[in-house]
């Protein structure tokens, strides 16, 4: 494997130091970022020029000092006045509307500067440098027809690289990309973790052709134990982890070799993790929600953005001689939790334990309380695994078992009798507030 140190070398080019940079310099550069970000959104946002509880004189001498000032979230981007816009609107040259998480109002719009595109394009660039050779053929299952979406701005990634992208079907049914995958014989793949389970469990299913796949990046959602076994099971494949989200800009963190935290794009963003209820800065190792600030994003800069996700950034150095900092996901802020028998279990021990069974495809769960809980479970599956099979298998595991079969959960199986599910799309566990 490549390794990390190829993204380190890219860093210390970008933040203008000589070679591998040091820690000391890459804290210096977020600290210069922070300055200029944090003057430039108080003088030019309507927004930021407003937020009260904004310290003076709105500079900080050390990175903890960021800590003082006041956080923002999403439905500061849902707002129409004041605006956290901070250059006219005609300088965009991407706006993008997303849902608002858990609601059904007003959505979330950012705003992406030519030069915010720029910088995405060159982390992916880097940041697959590190697990994808060049001359590679790379299979893309993001959609990637739309001009600066993140399937697209990765292909112009790759082709920097001098990897070749091929986009894949992904907006059709599961026979179509398996189809494809087979003819296009990959080096690589990236997509999402529904995606590619679901072409890889089919494919060890149909009797077809087997592929051998080097690695897998896989962004936008958690990486189940299983997930990663399925993978390399069936392809051969090591799996790679990336997080980001639209507000990062895409990219945010990228898993090494060492497999232990994802490297932070300390370029583009400082992260902190805070207590979810108080909002108080955490130190490292502890786990809280993640927050973000936009260091080089002049259009819409977020400055102590609440992302929602939970975790923890890691101590000490890791294993692949990296210097930039390392971030340890644990799943959503108030994701709905199975609860009986005295303990808890979060949605991925779910995930983990159906995706675990051969013959698997695919899944929904759906959780809905009020009353007695009820768990259902709408399975798609190949050839004769049954609904009470994968039953059988929650009500025999160590941590589901005991909550279900104390009475406490009802739990129902069933294949499913519609449509499949789309195959990009984030697994999560539904929750519904009627009475089981």
């Amino acid at each position: 494997m490549i390794g990390l140190g190829t993204l380190d070398a890219w860093v210390g080019r970008t933040i203008g130091v000589g070679g591998l940079p040091t820690r000391e310099e890459l804290d210096a550069y977020q600290l210069r970022c922070l300055n200029e970000t944090l003057a430039k959104a108080r003088a030019e946002s309507p927004f930021y020029r407003s937020l009260s509880g904004w310290p003076e004189p709105g500079q900080i001498a050390d990175l903890r000092d960021l800590a003082r000032f006041p956080q923002t979230s999403g439905s500061d981007l849902s707002r129409g006045e004041p605006s956290l816009i901070a250059l006219p609107l005609r300088d965009a040259v991407r706006l993008v509307t997303i849902p608002t998480t858990g609601t059904s109002g007003a959505q979330k719009r950012l705003f992406f500067t030519e030069a915010d595109i720029e910088a995405t394009v060159a982390y992916f660039e880097h940041g697959m440098a590190t697990i994808v050779r060049p001359g590679s053929c790379v299979a893309v299952a993001f959609p990637a027809e739309r001009p600066d979406s993140v399937g697209d701005l990765l292909m112009r990634g790759l082709a920097r690289l001098g990897a070749f992208p091929v986009a894949l079907p992904v907006d059709g049914p599961l026979e179509a990309l398996v189809g494809a995958l087979r003819e296009l014989q990959p080096a690589a793949i990236a997509g999402m973790p529904v995606t590619l389970g679901a072409a890889a469990r089919c494919m060890a299913a149909d009797g077809g052709q087997p592929l051998r796949i080097e690695t897998a990046l896989v962004s936008a959602d958690s990486v189940s134990p299983s997930f990663r076994a399925a993978l390399a099971v069936i392809w051969g494949a090591e799996v790679f982890e990336h997080w980001g989200m639209t507000e990062t800009g895409y990219g945010g963190a990228l898993a090494c070799e060492a497999h232990d935290g994802l490297h932070v794009r300390e370029t583009d963003l400082y992260v902190e993790i805070v207590d979810a209820d108080t909002g108080r800065a955490l130190p490292l190792g502890q786990t809280g929600e993640v927050v973000i600030t936009t260091l080089r994003r002049r259009g819409l800069p977020l400055i102590r953005y609440r992302t929602g996700d939970s975790g923890s950034l890691a101590e000490g150095p890791c294993r692949c001689g990296s210097i930039l900092r390392r971030l340890r996901l644990d799943g959503r802020i108030g994701e709905p939790i199975l609860r009986g028998e005295g303990r808890s279990l979060h949605p991925r021990i779910v995930d983990d334990a159906i995706f675990a069974v051969d013959g698997v495809i695919d899944f929904v769960v759906k959780l809905t309380s009020g009353g007695r809980p009820r768990l259902t479970v709408e399975i798609v599956t190949f050839g004769s695994r049954t609904a009470d099979e994968v039953r059988a298998v929650l009500l025999a595991h160590p941590e589901i078992g005991p909550i279900l079969r104390s009475g406490d959960v009802d739990i129902a199986v069933e294949k499913t009798s519609g449509p499949s599910p789309p195959l990009c799309r984030k697994r999560r566990v539904l929750e519904d507030g009627g009475g089981g």
